[in-house]
């Protein structure tokens, strides 16, 4: 990518930088020119192939593509230089972020959740909840996760899928953790998204259930209240769905594209 490789990695509390959605103008005029625009975004990569790390520590995959896409976007659109830059931290810790006004958007494969106190965009990819088990499993079906042993990404829409599977539920933050739990037996099955779950059956090491649990869509978080940014956002994604490239990142990705 060209300018996210200025991406800002923090630990679990990440200082706020003046963007849109906090209380600075999203542009300040120097004579005829016009002041950079920041734009902080919370995300979690640990959840291939949305977002994830290479072993030399950059941030790839689909969203970050895509917000790639949105920069040169909003840059062409408002005549401004748009610095859309990653922050790092856990998945149930970005929507705390975003309320607490210390970042300014979530892109890290959200669905919706009416318990979630934030603005929403509108979507960007189909998804759906599904459950991954070992390749020795005897568990076949829906209906054979009732009551096993079963584990999700705290904060996530299949912790909620999860927890109405079973009482035996187990709760991670790290989506790589909890394959890793999987592939040693320390539960009999977890519930990610589709998306996410084909990435890791790629690797030949689990089994899909084929069975939808929850069907989903994927969208853009921003705060409670701030309908700008979600304006500009929901333009970006209107022109990316529109574009060739959207296309092309979903096959790549292996991603469910919305029908245009």
């Amino acid at each position: 990518m060209n300018k996210l490789g200025k991406l800002l990695l923090v630990g679990t509390m990440a200082l706020g930088l003046a963007g849109c959605g906090g209380n600075d103008k999203p542009t300040a005029d120097n004579g005829d020119k016009k002041e950079p625009v920041t734009i902080t975004i919370g995300i979690s990569p640990d959840y291939a192939p949305y977002e994830s790390k290479t072993k030399e520590g950059k941030i790839v995959g689909f969203d970050v593509d895509m917000v790639d896409l949105f920069e040169k976007y909003l840059t062409e659109e408002e005549g401004v230089e748009y610095n859309l830059e990653f922050k790092e931290m856990d998945f149930d810790n970005i929507v705390v972020q975003i309320q607490g006004s210390q970042v300014d958007l979530g892109v890290s494969g959200f669905t919706y959740d009416e318990k979630r106190k934030v603005e929403w965009s509108e979507p960007y990819l189909g998804s759906s909840q599904v459950a991954v088990v070992n390749k020795n499993s005897d568990i076949k079906t829906k209906d054979d996760l009732k009551d096993k042993k079963i584990a999700a990404q705290t904060g996530a829409t299949g912790e909620k899928v999860a927890k109405d599977l079973t009482k035996d539920y187990v709760g991670m933050k790290s989506v790589q953790d909890i394959f890793t739990g999987l592939s040693s037996n320390q539960y009999d099955a977890v519930i990610v998204d589709s998306g996410v779950a084909k990435n890791y059956v790629n690797n030949g090491e689990f089994t899909l259930i084929d069975e939808v649990l929850l069907d989903e869509k994927n969208y853009i978080i921003a705060k409670e209240g701030n309908k700008e940014m979600i304006e500009k956002i929901n333009k970006c994604i209107q022109k990316f769905i529109a574009s060739e490239d959207y296309t092309k990142l979903c096959n790549e990705y292996g991603l469910t594209p919305l029908e245009k």
